[in-house]
């Protein structure tokens, strides 16, 4: 997990998933952005400008705990 809890890493994707502008949780600088951006590839990848930090909100999703 990114975040320190199951309903921060939740929120997160959900404002990804949105569209609205999210902080990157690792380095707390940059505003994470679309990986595939001219490729348009996959609307579920982002990444931080700033540390370069890839989060894939598919795999995220997949790896959360159950409670």
């Amino acid at each position: 997990m990114y975040t320190d809890s199951r309903d921060t890493e939740i929120a997160l994707m959900k404002k990804l998933w949105r569209g609205e502008k999210a902080v990157c949780p690792k380095c707390g600088k940059g505003t994470l952005v679309h990986l595939h951006r001219k490729a348009k590839k996959s609307a579920c990848d982002w990444k931080c400008p700033s540390c370069g930090e890839i989060y894939r909100t598919i795999t995220m999703l997949k790896r959360l705990p159950i409670d």
